[in-house]
């Protein structure tokens, strides 16, 4: 099996809401964009990519023009819920609805707040995955395969 036929083919007019704006986030905004979606990025930093090479931040630039990505910078994850994100953004707390929602932080491999998210989702039917520096230090392309494996498990669970 072709590892994009696990993913949806069209997500026109779904709210998309991505809270981190590295790697793993800017590419799950790209893929959902590709597909209709309306995405936005919620950053705790200044700016989204802020890590990465000059040449993929301005290719980034275009994607997000192109596609009119809406961005959150200095944006805060306060609250975690089954379809909106609590987040905080000049001592305000917004509420961020979505139909899909990813949490795509830059982590340290322990992190009590992952045990904690899956603690509070494990009787809520829902799942909290490990994903890129989150789980252990090591190459992009391994993040970005457990990536699309929530696509996957979205798929297995009827959300796509």
């Amino acid at each position: 099996m072709n590892h994009l036929d696990l993913y949806p083919a069209d997500t026109t007019n779904k709210e998309i809401v991505i809270v981190g704006g590295g790697a793993v986030g800017l590419d799950v905004a790209e893929y959902f964009a590709n597909r209709g979606a309306s995405p936005t990025i919620i950053e705790m930093m200044n700016q989204i990519g802020r890590d990465l090479d000059p040449v993929t931040k301005s290719q980034t630039k275009e994607m997000m023009e192109k596609h009119h990505v809406k961005q959150m910078t200095q944006t805060k994850l306060k609250e975690l819920h089954e379809s909106y994100f609590i987040v905080e953004k000049e001592n305000q707390e917004i509420k961020v609805p979505f139909d899909y929602g990813f949490v795509c932080l830059g982590m340290k491999a322990y992190n009590p707040l992952y045990l904690q998210l899956k603690d509070y989702y494990q009787d809520k039917n829902g799942d909290v995955l490990e994903i890129g520096d989150c789980k252990r230090a090591r190459r992009i392309i391994e993040g970005t395969q457990e990536g699309r494996n929530i696509i996957h498990l979205l798929k297995q669970k009827e959300l796509l």
